[in-house]
């Protein structure tokens, strides 16, 4: 057995050390990027009050009750049900993941801390296996793997993206395309269809990409199958190709009715809502659409005075400029979108030029499709709406041009290997990581400051201690409302106070209720907002009658005037001096 095992080794020791090549060069990168040897685990990675709240109240309610979907510790004096808002049910797998890690450190912030950094390896090794089956070199995999995993887009989005960021499974979608194009054996609906491993390798990829990516990316994904299958069909003159991606598409879809079914169930239950997801129709997407300008902008300008010019005289002058600003695809990326620009009016005769042709296809369909007033506008205009973010498709583009890149550098290096020039060969495997480097490098130049980290701890530290000294100075379990009142979820910014920062009191208390985080549209969020409309006095009466035990204010949400009115009015209904966070962002009043 040992012998076995060594002679395994022996043989395969190339493999295991270009997958470890690849995974160091990732973590090396994150260390960087994030500027870890600086960081205290047992801080959040952000803390400004938008999504990255959210990331950290999954965790810390994996943390007490062993998922998220609802608990009685907010929307207070009713509950917490996010069944509505369903884009919660469409990233699965992170959940479980990010539960796995809460669990196993036995703390929501670490766990939440390690899952998130994991993501960056997580689409590392996924890259590094489907290129491995699409037979490209080991070294050149492991390199351009570790640039994708240390992708410009997924660091740009940050922890207030996580689910975004969750971008592992993308790879796969490509797989799939390749399976489409390529294998005949694949998906074909005849009596051997149970024996052929590939298929049930095909239902678990369409299992993974439909709970990832919020439905953003199993919608990119049924789309980049139709296009290779009309490609297929109409090469072949054979509706084949066509018939088996929409197979493939009609998988995914299916997981992804199955992961919504929570939602269906509550809404026969509960009536359903029209309130919790709100979209402004196709303006929208011509809001957050892809620009292809954006694809080429660097997120950091490496102290290049003509960079800095350049992209302060576009950023002073364009319209529409959002989260579209984490589309930049990073050096490797764009030398692969050139490539495959190129490739489109090439001749196709060999494997690698058809394997180029087909993602110079993707690439300039998935262009069509997210380019703001492109198809993405002209879906949402005629069907639906409720996909508007198509910079977002972003990712996809960055993927498919890494794998153009990819397959002309692997051709050089299989080119050299064949004519025995091993000298050569190695060479160009390490000009191929060289340049790799230099890629993530240029991803993770804008990185995370001392300074960051430390007002993150400062703030943290504050909030900790005062909603730690509300819970010893009031009744375990009690009710505490929450002002200003705010819609749950997606309830934008008011004033200085951003969507959730209203999570702070769940975040740092163990046993008290809050009253923020009835979905909107619901029975909890209407109680709520009819109390928050009340004058303060008559609201601290109707609070009484409900057994809450004090108002909490985020002093964020107010002006100077509107907080003084507010205090004072406070002070006098409810008897008590207010209790002030350390920072003076946050206040209590006892009844």
């Amino acid at each position: 057995m040992k012998q076995k095992v060594m002679n395994h080794i022996k043989n395969n020791w190339q493999e295991y050390a270009s997958f470890i090549s690849m995974i160091v060069l990732i973590v090396l990168g994150l260390i960087y990027a994030f500027n870890l040897n600086n960081f205290d685990f047992n801080y959040p990675l952000a803390y400004y009050g938008g999504d990255d709240m959210g990331g950290l109240q999954d965790a810390k309610l994996f943390a007490e009750q062993g998922w998220m979907l609802s608990t009685d510790r907010m929307g207070a004096p009713y509950s917490s049900d996010i069944y509505d808002f369903s884009s919660s049910l469409l990233h699965n797998f992170g959940l479980m993941i990010m539960k796995l890690c809460v669990l196993i450190t036995g703390n929501y912030i670490v766990g939440f801390n390690i899952y998130y950094l994991s993501i960056f390896v997580l689409a590392g090794i996924v890259s590094y296996i489907v290129m491995r089956q699409l037979k490209i070199n080991n070294w050149v995999t492991a390199a351009m793997s570790a640039v994708y995993g240390l992708s410009p887009y997924m660091i740009a989005r940050g922890v207030g993206h996580m689910v975004l960021v969750e971008a592992y499974f993308i790879p796969l979608s490509f797989l799939l395309c390749f399976w489409v194009m390529e294998r005949e054996d694949v998906f074909q609906f005849n009596k051997n269809f149970f024996k052929t491993p590939a298929n049930y390798a095909v239902l678990i990829m369409a299992a993974l990409i439909a709970n990832n990516g919020i439905a953003y990316y199993p919608y990119f994904t049924c789309f980049i199958l139709l296009v290779t299958g009309v490609s297929k069909s109409l090469k072949t003159k054979k509706a084949g190709g066509f018939l088996k991606s929409l197979a493939m598409a009609g998988c995914v879809c299916f997981f992804v009715v199955l992961a919504l079914l929570p939602s269906k169930i509550y809404s026969i239950m509960n009536g359903p809502n029209e309130y919790a997801i709100s979209r402004a129709g196709f303006v929208e997407t011509e809001m957050y659409g892809l620009k292809i300008i954006m694809l080429f902008r660097p997120l950091s300008t490496h102290g290049i005075s003509l960079f800095e010019k350049a992209i302060d005289i576009y950023d002073s002058n364009t319209t529409f400029l959002n989260e579209n600003i984490t589309e930049y695809l990073g050096i490797a990326a764009i030398v692969g979108f050139f490539i495959l620009m190129f490739a489109l009016f090439m001749n196709r005769e060999s494997a690698l030029k058809k394997r180029l042709g087909l993602l110079s296809e993707l690439n300039v369909m998935l262009l069509l499709l997210g380019t703001t007033s492109g198809l993405g506008t002209i879906i949402a205009f005629l069907i639906t709406d409720k996909i508007r973010g198509y910079n977002r498709i972003s990712i996809f583009i960055e993927y498919c041009c890494l794998l153009g890149l990819t397959l002309i550098l692997n051709s050089l290096v299989e080119k050299y290997k064949k004519i025995n020039k091993k000298a050569v060969m190695s060479a160009v495997i390490a000009a191929v990581y060289v340049f790799g480097i230099i890629s993530m490098w240029d991803s993770s130049a804008g990185r995370t400051s001392v300074d960051t980290y430390k007002s993150i701890q400062a703030e943290f530290d504050s909030d900790d201690k005062f909603v730690k000294t509300i819970e010893s100075e009031v009744s375990e379990g009690a009710m505490i409302y929450q002002l200003p009142y705010h819609t749950y979820p997606e309830g934008g910014f008011q004033n200085d106070m951003w969507d959730y920062h209203l999570l702070v009191g769940y975040l740092h208390s163990d046993k008290l209720k809050w009253s923020y985080g009835s979905v909107k549209g619901r029975e909890g969020d209407s109680w709520n907002e009819n109390i928050g409309s009340m004058s303060y006095e008559n609201m601290v009466t109707e609070l009484k009658k409900e057994s809450f035990e004090g108002i909490y204010v985020d002093r964020r949400a107010y002006t100077e005037e509107t907080l003084t009115e507010l205090e004072t009015t406070l002070e006098k209904s409810t008897g008590s001096k207010p209790l002030v966070s350390d920072n003076g962002n946050l206040s209590f009043f006892k009844f």
